[in-house]
């Protein structure tokens, strides 16, 4: 698997609202894991796909600017996910935009 597909699966998930599949988010997480390039190539396109009223509420739970927010939040939902801290639920809580207590301290950064 190629780390394109990876990018593919998470984008497509994080921006356009697709689920993945349990068994497509666990194939996701261990090549996010052993792929620097697939983590970066994740956090660039999770990054694009903030609007404005995102990148603000972004900034406020993430505490960074308006402008570095998405990266931010990208990076530190990226670091739990594959970290295992963040897990298949916490992505579907996302999607749903049923921000847990668990979600926003991963968010925060703690």
């Amino acid at each position: 698997m190629r780390a394109r597909t990876a990018t593919i699966l998470m984008s497509i998930a994080l921006l356009a609202g697709c689920v993945p599949t349990q068994q497509d988010y666990d194939a996701t997480v261990t090549l996010l894991q052993g792929s620097a390039r697939a983590r970066n190539e994740v956090i660039k396109d999770c990054s694009k796909g903030f609007d404005a009223n995102e990148r603000r509420v972004a900034g406020i739970v993430t505490n960074v600017s308006d402008k570095d927010a998405p990266r931010v939040a990208c990076q530190r939902y990226l670091a739990a996910i594959t970290s295992g801290r963040a897990n298949y639920q916490d992505f579907l809580d996302i999607k749903a935009h049923r921000f847990t207590p668990k979600l926003i301290k991963i968010f925060q950064g703690r």
